[in-house]
């Protein structure tokens, strides 16, 4: 699945993992965790059809929660993960071995939480990819 991969193609780079120890979770951060971390989720999927069939390139629009109680963290795990993500070409290591044909940042907005004191900047992503046969 292309979730388990993304997870793993981020966090399995030195630079994030040396910013957030753990990331990579789907929605939501577990509870009471330490920060910085970081979550995913898909937004959007787009299919091509044609007469015949499904063309097996698609689009997904993936979002990317970086949380931290520092802004200066917040914005260096931003960062870690866009140096990952931007750009990328390649297999992904996950059971299906997704084939991604680019990846490619769209949005990036920051927000504050007054109640947890925490910050969190969100980066969108358009991720072009062929859906496993």
């Amino acid at each position: 699945m292309i979730e388990q991969g993304l997870a793993k193609l981020v966090q399995g780079t030195p630079a994030v993992a040396a910013i957030a120890a753990t990331g990579g979770y789907l929605q939501v951060l577990p509870k009471d965790l330490k920060l910085p971390s970081w979550t995913h989720q898909m937004i959007t999927e787009e299919a091509a059809y044609t007469f015949l069939n499904v063309v097996d390139l698609r689009r997904r629009r993936v979002q990317i929660d970086c949380y931290a109680d520092d802004p200066d963290d917040c914005v260096a795990l931003a960062n870690a993960i866009d140096a990952v993500l931007s750009g990328y070409h390649g297999t992904l290591t996950d059971a299906d071995s997704t084939v991604v044909q680019g990846i490619f940042q769209s949005t990036a907005i920051d927000f504050f939480d007054a109640a947890s004191r925490s910050f969190r900047r969100a980066l969108e992503y358009d991720v072009w990819f062929n859906q496993g046969t």
